[in-house]
């Protein structure tokens, strides 16, 4: 008489390996969406923090030298220092490609990272549109004023908004939107 094994071979089904699978692969899309997200929450958030000092470094040296400063705002850069007579400036760029009108503008320049995107909104606006070609001022003048701005930095579908102060120069309110 022959016995039978009554136990059952060791080892996992193929039902059991696909459910692990399946949920490794859930929780690792997961993780790279969250990745992803805050990636993008950090780029906008060190320009947008490049912005703040750039406006309040300007602020501060109009009342000190008591001289108009500017920033210059560009859809990938921005430029800040003194303002130079902007219509005599104005008026050499006239003609000239944005590209080459770019090269002429004077001031440190900080360089947005690659992919993000500078909006204003002017006071009177009713929506951000790009800075105007081939690009737009903002003055601070030396009597601690200057126009009152919103900036809003776009990267994919993720965007930080800012509503600076005219006395200050200060963000009065911010909001930082990255969906899901």
């Amino acid at each position: 008489m022959y016995l039978r094994n009554l136990h059952r071979p060791r080892g996992f089904t193929l039902i059991e390996i696909v459910v692990s699978i399946f949920i490794v692969t859930l929780i690792l899309g997961v993780a790279t969406l969250s990745f992803k997200s805050m990636q993008d929450e950090g780029k906008l958030t060190n320009e947008g923090v490049a912005l703040k000092l750039a406006a309040r470094k300007l602020m501060r040296e109009a009342i000190e030298n008591n001289r108009s400063y500017s920033m210059t705002l560009a859809p990938s850069f921005f430029a800040v220092g003194p303002t130079y007579n902007q219509d005599a400036l104005e008026g050499s760029l006239m003609g000239m490609s944005p590209e080459d009108a770019m090269k002429q503008i004077r001031g440190e320049r900080h360089q947005l990272e690659n992919g993000i995107q500078l909006w204003v909104q002017r006071w009177n606006e009713q929506m951000f549109r790009p800075p105007r070609v081939p690009f737009e001022k903002w003055v601070f003048e030396p009597g601690g004023i200057c126009e009152p701005l919103s900036l809003r930095l776009t990267y994919g579908d993720a965007t930080l908004s800012m509503l600076f102060n005219p006395l200050t120069a200060h963000v009065e309110d911010e909001s930082l939107i990255i969906p899901n």
